[in-house]
C-alpha cells in the first residue's frame, strides 16, 4: 500500500494516517508498490495509560499534496499545558513511514507538538512554510514520493525528547528525520494508527 504524492526532499511524508478508533471507517488507496521498503517500522511498546477512551476520545490526522498536515484529538485524559508554543511541554505526534524518494527508499519519521486545552489538541502545519523542501502539487513540481507502512504514533509530555535532525523554521523541537526512523518517546501512548488515509 502507498500514497502517491508530490513533494520534494527525501520529502516527509507528506500525507499521514487518520487516527481513529476501533470501529472508525478508513480508506486507503492501493497501488503495485515500485521499490519494496526496507524492513520493519519500529515497533511502538510505550505502556499506555488511561489517557483515551475508545469510543469517547476522537482523533483525525489529514495531510494533503499541498504540503498541509493537520491533527486533531478530544477527550484527551491530560491537563492543560502552559499554551506557549516550542516549550517542550507539549503532546508529541510521530509519523513514521518507509518513504521512496525517486526510486530510493529510506525511512523517515516526522515530529510535531501540540499543546493540550481542555482535553483538545490541534496541530496544523504547512510543510512548505516550515522550510522542509516539501513543494505543493498544482503545477509546481518536485519529486515523485511514494509512502508504504505509516503509521501515526500521539505520546504524553516528553521534555527530554531530542530536537529532530531536520527542524522546522517556527519550532526546533519539531521537525523531521529524513535519513532513519527517530526515537520514540518513553511517556506513554496517548493514541495510534496504521495505514489509514482520510
Amino acid at each position: 500500500m502507498h500514497y502517491k504524492i508530490v513533494g520534494a526532499l527525501i520529502g516527509l511524508t507528506l500525507v499521514f494516517p487518520a487516527m481513529s478508533s476501533a470501529g472508525d471507517k478508513t480508506q486507503s488507496t492501493m497501488v503495485d508498490r515500485l521499490v519494496p521498503p526496507a524492513g520493519a517500522v519500529p515497533a511502538v511498546l510505550n505502556p499506555s495509560a488511561p489517557l483515551w477512551t475508545n469510543g469517547t476520545s476522537k482523533g483525525k490526522t489529514k495531510g494533503d499534496d499541498k504540503c498541509k498536515v493537520q491533527i486533531t484529538m478530544k477527550g484527551v485524559g491530560l491537563p492543560d499545558t502552559d499554551q506557549i508554543a516550542c516549550s517542550g511541554d507539549e503532546v508529541i505526534c510521530i509519523a513514521h513511514s518507509h518513504t521512496t524518494v525517486a526510486g530510493i527508499p529510506t525511512d523517515v519519521t516526522a515530529v510535531f507538538r501540540g499543546e493540550v486545552k481542555s482535553g483538545g489538541v490541534k496541530i496544523k502545519r504547512d510543510l512548505f512554510a516550515e522550510g522542509t523542501g516539501c513543494i505543493p502539487s498544482g503545477g509546481v513540481g518536485g519529486l515523485g514520493i511514494q509512502q508504504y507502512d505509516g503509521g501515526m504514533y500521539c505520546f504524553a509530555p516528553d521534555g527530554a525528547y531530542p530536537p529532530p535532525a531536520l527542524p522546522f523554521l517556527s519550532c526546533v523541537l519539531e521537525g523531521v528525520y529524513p535519513l532513519g526512523f527517530g526515537p520514540i518517546p518513553v511517556t506513554p501512548v496517548i493514541a495510534t494508527d496504521g495505514i489509514h488515509f482520510k
